[in-house]
């Protein structure tokens, strides 16, 4: 009797597309990955249905990221870059501390409220004990430019005498992300409690602006009295 294979196992090679298609295959696969483990977690996945929704075939899959562990960290590793992408294109270091602290929380906010798969990721992550995104060298060198600007606006804030010194800058951006992050991830139990969807838009427009006071309350320097 023949063996069964397991499931996802890699296929024999193929032949893949020439240099002139190639990044966008590899862009197409990456992109159904990220909504299939988003949907699904590593292990409801299935690299058969990302061939399918990419129109690519499951030897490419294997030829462009190896095995479905590295397809799942590219994943991951690409959900980051777009939030970290996103940040980047703020203007931190010049613009009047205050502001530069709400167009940053109101960017968080609206990406975390709007993208469809980040949220979903870092949950089924995070279930897995973060086993992954330990592997990462990416990760943690994307995130470095964020908190080299989010000191370098706590320090000119503290300079300015506009914020306190007790807040430093991985802190800081932990308030934002847990105030902007437990709507949209328990947003169907929160649903249930309160009976009304978390998702609503005049809701997300009021909670954005009490996220927006909260942080910036927290860490504006009190008028000596």
């Amino acid at each position: 009797m023949s063996s069964v294979p397991p499931q996802d196992a890699a296929p024999a090679p193929v032949r893949t597309p020439g240099k002139r298609n190639a990044a966008a295959t590899r862009q197409r696969i990456l992109d159904v990955a990220m909504a299939e483990f988003s949907a699904h977690g590593f292990s409801g996945s299935r690299i058969e249905r990302i061939a399918a929704g990419a129109s690519a075939n499951v030897g490419m899959i294997y030829h462009y990221f190896g095995n479905k562990d590295d397809l799942y960290l590219a994943a991951l590793e690409a959900s980051y870059k777009i939030i970290r992408d996103r940040e980047q294109t703020l203007d931190i270091a010049h613009c009047d501390p205050r502001q530069a602290l709400r167009a940053l929380i109101e960017l968080t906010f609206d990406f975390l409220a709007t993208d469809p798969h980040f949220v979903r990721l870092i949950m089924n992550e995070n279930l897995m004990m973060g086993r992954t995104a330990g592997r990462s060298a990416t990760i943690p060198h994307m995130t470095r430019p964020l908190l080299e600007q989010l000191r370098t606006l706590l320090a000119r804030g503290q300079k300015e005498k506009i914020f306190h010194r007790e807040m430093d800058a991985e802190n800081l951006y932990i308030s934002i992300l847990g105030l902007c992050f437990v709507h949209v991830s328990n947003r169907y139990t929160l649903g249930s409690m309160f009976q009304h969807d978390f998702a609503e838009p005049d809701w997300l427009a009021r909670r954005k602006a009490i996220v927006v006071d909260v942080v910036t309350r927290s860490i504006v320097a009190t008028p000596a009295k």
